[in-house]
């Protein structure tokens, strides 16, 4: 399995999702024009320097794409590129193409951009990346979640930074719970399970999830590694090798198992991506599901969903050490070839200016990687999952991406998955996994 599976459960769902996002009016070019002189006085002493011609690679819109790609900020990109002497071009793909362009590109050492996108693949192309976020301005950085910068983290150096924050959250259809008799989402671990139970009847489920692909982000696994997480439990130790055969790791997996029991919809086990989850979500057969802060606008659209007005959020249930997420890792990155780094660098500080993410939320619904920005009055009342997502940013998540990372959630994925079906107890299942990890970590050496 290629790196271009690692996160098309969740991608997948956007790019069927994403097409009925609702666009705002771009701001007026004078307004973006100051916008963009606010986001550092410091570029205007490019003003008069001989135009740098940076090249960017990243995906297409609807996913997630920088200003000039998608239509958002579009006069303050201008005005940046007018005062930096600079200009931009983007080559732009499809998301499942991007990884194995990336890898055919540095293999034959001719990859020509300065600035990438990255999706949790900084561990696997390390080697041809600049660790440029330790000169990012302190503020930028404070304003950024501690947990962020975990997937673009490698040997201890910091290679990128994540743009839009996507973090798995609870989302519950509140008429289910209000008829349940249930004033509030569930807050731990009992709590869910017990919900669960109560809230399939008439027909319906009290949870969907999908598990049937077993590796990536948005897999059997990285589920597991959110219980995980929650359990006060982590995949890799100081050395590298896998510590997760722990009581954490078991009792994880039990709580997956257990929530089969208390009513998840039987279909879960045969969902490939998140689309199918939701799809069943949106249809009102199911109340409960983890998802990605992207379904909050399809879930508003009549054509696509039965459930608008009732849908509601929170973060993901505590388990014994509170709550945890993991994350979807998109993040830019600077290469190590390139011939204009500070420059790659200041644009890399554009797209994460206060005006840009807010455009970014408001005009395309990704969401902000910045905190500020997430609390920005109008964003929450444009997206109010804005506000949960920036309570969940407040917990531990990590995906724990590697070289390997497709390797090792398949074969802890697989795992889950026979958990999941009866065919093996959660020690059982969690042994194997530890075992199998184990021995690709010792031949990554």
């Amino acid at each position: 399995m290629t790196h271009t599976h690692w996160y098309n459960t969740k991608k997948r769902g956007v790019l069927q999702m994403l097409s009925t996002i609702s666009r705002r009016m771009i701001l007026k070019s004078a307004g973006l024009a100051a916008a963009a002189a606010a986001t550092g006085s410091s570029f205007g002493s490019y003003a008069q320097a001989e135009e740098a011609a940076l090249s960017v690679f990243g995906p297409l819109p609807p996913d997630p794409a920088p200003p000039g790609a998608a239509k958002f900020a579009e006069a303050a990109f201008e005005a940046w590129k007018a005062a930096n002497g600079a200009s931009v071009n983007y080559e732009l793909l499809a998301w499942p193409q991007l990884h194995d362009r990336m890898a055919t590109a540095f293999a034959s050492g001719s990859a020509p951009w300065d600035i990438m996108y990255m999706c949790g693949w900084v561990p696997e192309f390390e080697s041809f990346l600049l660790p440029f976020v330790d000169s990012l301005p302190a503020d930028l950085i404070a304003d950024l979640p501690v947990s962020s910068f975990k997937t673009v983290t490698s040997n201890g150096k910091r290679y990128g930074t994540v743009f839009t924050l996507s973090l798995l959250t609870l989302f519950y259809n509140k008429e289910h719970l209000e008829h349940a008799g249930i004033k509030e989402p569930p807050k731990n671990w009992d709590e869910f399970k017990r919900y669960t139970k109560e809230l399939t009847r008439d027909g319906r489920f009290g949870y969907v999830a999908n598990y049937a692909e077993a590796a990536g982000i948005g897999g059997a696994a990285s589920y597991w590694m959110a219980f995980l997480q929650q359990a006060g439990g982590t995949m890799f130790g100081e050395g590298g090798l896998p510590v997760f055969k722990s009581d954490a790791g078991v009792d994880a997996l039990q709580m997956m198992i257990d929530l089969m029991a208390s009513g998840t919809e039987p279909g879960s086990i045969s969902y490939a991506g998140i689309n199918d989850a939701s799809n069943v979500f949106m249809s009102g057969r199911a109340s409960m599901m983890m998802n990605w802060p992207y379904m909050w606008n399809p879930a508003q659209d009549p054509k696509q969903s039965q459930i608008v007005g009732k849908l509601s959020a929170s973060i993901l249930p505590a388990g014994p050490a509170g709550s945890a997420s993991i994350d979807g890792t998109d993040a830019w990155t600077i290469s190590k070839a390139s011939t204009n780094p500070e420059k790659a660098r200041k644009l890399i500080e554009f797209y994460l200016d206060k005006d840009v993410q807010k455009r970014q939320a408001l005009d395309t619904g990704w969401l902000p990687s910045r905190l500020s920005v997430l609390g920005d009055p109008e964003v929450q009342a444009k997206l109010p999952i804005a506000q949960v997502l920036l309570d969940q940013a407040q917990h531990p998540y990590d995906s724990f991406v590697t070289a390997d990372y497709t390797q090792v959630s398949q074969a802890i994925g697989t795992e889950v998955q026979k958990a999941l079906q009866g065919q093996k107890s959660a020690v059982e299942a969690i042994t194997e996994a530890h075992e199998l990890v184990t021995a690709i970590v010792k031949r990554r050496g």
